[in-house]
Order: structure tokens, then sequence, then C-alpha cells
């Protein structure tokens, strides 16, 4: 962490409230990289300014009141913000349900009828090299997947041993 004062001495009071406030952001579990904090005063304005890089992507955050401390206290307020919107934008949200294989039974309308499963298993995006890997060895086994490059629905079916058939709906 690089804390740089403009028209400020930085004392080592300001400097430890900096740090501590900052701890506080490693509930995120994320890495801060080239840290760095401008301190600066400009007439009775008080601004504070942090860059910094997390995960290749650099953030940065400006604060002004008219005490110091407070105008930290912002700054890093507003920097917890932005982490904690990008890592909700990462979070994985859909229900366990939705993302597992959901079966639906129907209901048999008439005796002499079978009763028809149906079953629609989660599409993975995939290149075609994937979805070979994914293929099981036995004859007559599938993989239902998305196709990276066209985003058509595919399916890949293992005819025998050597043999692999690409379905294109």
């Amino acid at each position: 962490m690089k804390i740089t004062g403009r028209h400020l001495v930085v004392t080592p009071a300001l400097r430890q409230h900096i740090e501590n406030r900052f701890e506080r952001l490693a509930r995120y579990e994320v890495k801060l990289s080239h840290l760095e904090v401008i301190l600066g005063v400009s007439k009775l304005q008080h601004s504070a300014e942090v860059v910094c890089t997390m995960q290749g992507r650099r953030i940065q955050a400006k604060y002004s009141t008219r005490e110091m401390y407070a105008t930290i206290d912002q700054l890093v307020d507003r920097l917890d913000a932005q982490i904690r919107k990008y890592k909700e934008r990462q979070a994985d949200h859909k229900e366990p349900a939705k993302r597992s294989v959901r079966k639906i039974q129907r209901p048999v309308l008439r005796k002499e009828e079978e009763a028809i499963e149906v079953i629609r298993p989660a599409r993975a995006v995939l290149t075609l090299e994937q979805a070979k890997r994914l293929l099981d060895p036995l004859p007559g086994s599938l993989v239902v997947f998305t196709a990276l490059p066209s985003g058509k629905l595919q399916i890949l079916q293992r005819v025998d041993r050597d043999r692999v058939v690409l379905i294109d709906p």
C-alpha cells in the first residue's frame, strides 16, 4: 500500500487509520494489488483518492469533505461498494434445481399407454473437442451441448468404440 500526501504530511496516526479501514475489505476475499492512496488538502477541503487493481480490473474512488478522517471513511465505503457490486455480478444466483437435471412426469391418460418421462438435461456451452472428452466410451452414450462458436444445440453420440456422430437438430 502506497500512501502519498499532496500539500499534507502523512502522520503515523493517519497511516494507521487508513490501514485499519482498508483491512475490512479483506472480507470479500479479493486481492487488491497496486493499492495507492493519495491524500490532499486544498483550502478547507480534504480529499482522498484510491487507485488499485482487483483481479486485473482497475478500480478507483474519490471523496472530499472538510475532515480527513471522515474523507478516508467515506472513500473506503465507496471502494467497498464497488467491490461488493463486482462480487455480486460474479455470483451465480440460479437455484440448484435449475442447474441440475429436471424430471417431469406426465400423468397416464389411458391404462394401455405407458407413462412417458420427460428429462431435460442441463446443457453446457462447449467446443466440439470438450464435448468429445465428456463423451462416455460406451456405445450409445450421448452428450447434449450448446456449440461455443455457433451457439446452436448439438448432440454428440458414440455409435461404437471408434465412431462418434454429431447430430445437428
